[in-house]
């Protein structure tokens, strides 16, 4: 059984490709190198939240997943 994280970790997946602009507009503090990866999900994009950002891991996932709620 998926619950709502794993399903918003697919569409992240899923869409990263076309969203890596997208994902530097919401935070400009994010490099090329952190959304150039191929492929990247709700944990990669937390984790370079939570160093280019010093937020704590609870508050870089929600960020995740209020942007990926409104792709």
């Amino acid at each position: 059984m998926k619950d709502d994280a794993g399903l918003m970790d697919d569409r992240v997946r899923d869409e990263w490709p076309r969203i890596s602009g997208r994902m530097r507009r919401h935070w400009p503090m994010l490099t090329e190198g952190d959304v150039r990866p191929p492929t990247g999900n709700v944990e990669y994009l937390a984790e370079r939240l939570q160093e280019r950002y010093g937020l704590d891991r609870r508050e870089a996932i929600l960020q995740v997943y209020e942007f990926e709620y409104e792709l």
